[in-house]
C-alpha cells in the first residue's frame, strides 16, 4: 500500500531565536536546514533514497513510502536521530495511504492530516530541572553544562549549538553567497559580520539594525491549482520536484542579488587621518558610511553591512544595518519579480510570484526574537493589505512593503501599536504596494521618489523633503510638520499658509494637498520617519555582477 508521509518542523521561530546572540540565531538557523536537507548525513539515511523525497524545504519535508510498515520504521530512526542532533527541536509527522487513488489525492489528504496533527498533537512536557538549580543564562531552561568561553551556564539546546562543528558549518552555510572580489585592483575580499555592532555601525549616533522578513505570495494556493489540474502520478513526483527546486532556487536567486547589491556600493575612501576605509555609497550623498574592516592593514577583509538569518525556498530573512534596511528589502521584492516558475502557471505554464516585506527597524541590541516577530507581523500586514486590495480591484496588485521604526511592546500586534501610535490609523497609509496601479497613485515608488525626492524629474527632484525647494534647507520646517500631523488636516493647512505668508511657493511634496491628507489618511509621517534613516544604495556600474536598476538613476 503506498504511502506519502510529511514532517513538518515546529516552532522554527522559538528555536532559533532562544538566544539573543547571533552566533547561536546563526547555528540554530543552519541546525534547522541540516535536518530537512537531501544529504546523507540528513534525510537521506537508512535506505532513503533522492527520488523518493518529494519536497525538503523550509522546514518541511514530503517522503514516499511503498507501505506503511516502512513508513513507521523509518520515521522511527528518524526522530531518535533528531533528538540527538537537534534537542529542542520538534517535529509533527503524519502518514497517508492511499493505494488504489491517486498522488494528488493523496498530497492533498496529507495535507489535512499535518494541520490536524498540529492541532491534535500532545506537547512534550519532560521533567527539567531534577537536582538542577542552575537556569540557562539563554533559555532559561535547566543547565546541562558551562560555556567554554564565558564559563556561563547552558541548556543542552545551546551546547549543541555551540559544537565547533555546528558552529563552523553554519558559518560555511553562507560563504558560498559572498562575492569573490569587492575591487580587483584592492584585493578586497568580504565577509558577514559575526555581531550586530560590525554591521556598519557608526560611533556616536544612535544605530539600528534592519531585520527584514520576506515571504512569497500565493503559493499555497498555486500548488493547489497545481494538483487540480495534474493527471498522472508520474507527472506529479516529475513536477514536484521540478518546481520545488525552483523555488529553492529563487530564495537563493533573491539573496545573492541582494548582496551583490550591497557589495557593488562599497567603495574606498581616505578618512580625515589619511587612513583608507570603505564606504558604502548612498543618496543623499552625504549619507554614506563606513564599514568594519581591515584594508587598511593588508588583510583586505571587508564586513558586509548585512547578515543571511533564515533561507527555506520563498522565505527570507535577513539582518542588516537600519539605513539600507528599506533599499535592500525592495530589492528583494523586485528580484522575485524577474523569475518563472515552472507549472505553477494558470494552464500549467510559467508563474511569477509576487512577495511581501516586513521591515522591523530596532535599537542594535533590542531582543532579536522580539524583532523577527515584528519583521513577521509586518510582512503579514502587507500580505492582508495586498489581499484585500486585489479583492477590491479584482487584479493582482504586485509585491507590498510594510515597516516600523522602533521596538514594540511584549505581545503587541501591528494593529495595536498603529492604534496606539497613528490615532486608529490615519495618520499612516501603510502598508504601501511597491509600484503604482489603477486606482492607488501612492506606492512605495511614489513616496521615494516624490515625496521623499529628489525624483527623476526637475519638479520632483526639487519640490521632495529631500529636493532643493522649501525643504531640504530647512530641517525646522520638516520637523514642525511632522508635528503638526497628529493635529489633523486643518493644523497642516493653517501652517502652509502662514509660511506663505512669509515666502511664496511653499507646498507639500508629490503633489499632496495643502492639509496633507488623501482621503481619511495622509503619508506625511510615513516619509519624515525615514527621511534621515532610509540610504538608497548607488550601486558602481563598473563593479561586475552588480544589480543597478531604473530607478537608481534617478
Amino acid at each position: 500500500m503506498a504511502v506519502v508521509t510529511g514532517i513538518d518542523v515546529l516552532g522554527i521561530q522559538k528555536y532559533v531565536f532562544a538566544s539573543n546572540r547571533l552566533g547561536d540565531v546563526l547555528a540554530a538557523s543552519w541546525m534547522v536546514d541540516h535536518v530537512m536537507k537531501r544529504e546523507a548525513d540528513s534525510l537521506l539515511q537508512w535506505g532513503m533514497t533522492d527520488a523518493r523525497v518529494l519536497l525538503a524545504a523550509g522546514g518541511n519535508a514530503i517522503i514516499e513510502f511503498e507501505n506503511l510498515v516502512d513508513a513507521r520504521a523509518w520515521t522511527g530512526r528518524y526522530t531518535r536521530w533528531l533528538q540527538g542532533e537537534a534537542p529542542g527541536l520538534e517535529v509533527v509527522m503524519a502518514h497517508r495511504p492511499y493505494d488504489g487513488r491517486s498522488l494528488a489525492w493523496g498530497l492533498k489528504a496529507l495535507a489535512v492530516d499535518l494541520a490536524r496533527a498540529k492541532l491534535e498533537r500532545h506537547p512534550s512536557a519532560p521533567q527539567f530541572g531534577l537536582s538542577v538549580t542552575a537556569a540557562c543564562s539563554m533559555t532559561g531552561l535547566p543547565a546541562s553544562s558551562l560555556d567554554r568561553h564565558d564559563h556561563v551556564p547552558i541548556s543542552r539546546h545551546i551546547e549543541t549549538l555551540r559544537q565547533d562543528d555546528v558552529q563552523r558549518r553554519a558559518k560555511e552555510r553562507w560563504n558560498g553567497y559572498l562575492p569573490e572580489r569587492l575591487d580587483q585592483a584592492q584585493g578586497w575580499h568580504a565577509e558577514f559580520p559575526l555581531e550586530f555592532d560590525r554591521m556598519g555601525r557608526s560611533r556616536g549616533e544612535t544605530s539600528l539594525v534592519g531585520v527584514v522578513h520576506v515571504d512569497a505570495n500565493g503559493v499555497g494556493k498555486a500548488t493547489k491549482g497545481w494538483l487540480d489540474r495534474c493527471l498522472g502520478d508520474d507527472q506529479i513526483r516529475t513536477e514536484f520536484r521540478e518546481w520545488s527546486r525552483a523555488i529553492d532556487e529563487l530564495g537563493e536567486h533573491v539573496l545573492r542579488a541582494m548582496i551583490r547589491r550591497a557589495a557593488s556600493c562599497i567603495v574606498e575612501e581616505e578618512n580625515e587621518r589619511g587612513k583608507k576605509m570603505c564606504v558604502v555609497r548612498g543618496t543623499p550623498h552625504d549619507a554614506g558610511f563606513h564599514l568594519r574592516g581591515e584594508t587598511s592593514e593588508g588583510s583586505g577583509k571587508v564586513l558586509l553591512p548585512l547578515r543571511p538569518i533564515l533561507l527555506g525556498g520563498d522565505d527570507l530573512t535577513f539582518a542588516c544595518d537600519g539605513r539600507i534596511a528599506l533599499d535592500l528589502a525592495i530589492a528583494a521584492l523586485r528580484e522575485f519579480e524577474t523569475h518563472q516558475i515552472a507549472h505553477l502557471g494558470e494552464n500549467g505554464g510559467e508563474r511569477t510570484l509576487t512577495a511581501c516585506a516586513g521591515v522591523a527597524l530596532v535599537k542594535a541590541h533590542a531582543p532579536f526574537h522580539r524583532s523577527y516577530d515584528l519583521a513577521e507581523n509586518l510582512c503579514t500586514s502587507a500580505k492582508r493589505a495586498r489581499l484585500d486590495s486585489n479583492q477590491r480591484m479584482q487584479t493582482e496588485t504586485g509585491c507590498w512593503l510594510d515597516w516600523h521604526v522602533g521596538s514594540t511592546r511584549p505581545a503587541d500586534t501591528v494593529e495595536d501599536v498603529r492604534r496606539r501610535e497613528y490615532q486608529r490609523g490615519n495618520l499612516t497609509m501603510r502598508p504601501y504596494p511597491l509600484t503604482r496601479f489603477d486606482g492607488r497613485e501612492q506606492s512605495w515608488d511614489w513616496l521615494d521618489t516624490d515625496l521623499l525626492g529628489p525624483g527623476n524629474t526637475q519638479e520632483t527632484a526639487e519640490r521632495g523633503f529631500r529636493g532643493a525647494a522649501c525643504w531640504a534647507g530647512s530641517r525646522s520646517r520638516v520637523k514642525r510638520l511632522g508635528a503638526l500631523v497628529p493635529t489633523g488636516s486643518g493644523g497642516i493647512a493653517r501652517q502652509v499658509e502662514a509660511w506663505n505668508a512669509i515666502e511664496d511657493g511653499v507646498q507639500l511634496p508629490a503633489g499632496l494637498p495643502d492639509d496633507g491628507f488623501i482621503g481619511q489618511q495622509t503619508p506625511v509621517l510615513d516619509a519624515i520617519e525615514v527621511l534621515d534613516i532610509h540610504v538608497r544604495l548607488e550601486p558602481d556600474p563598473r563593479v561586475p555582477g552588480a544589480v543597478v536598476r531604473e530607478e537608481d538613476s534617478r
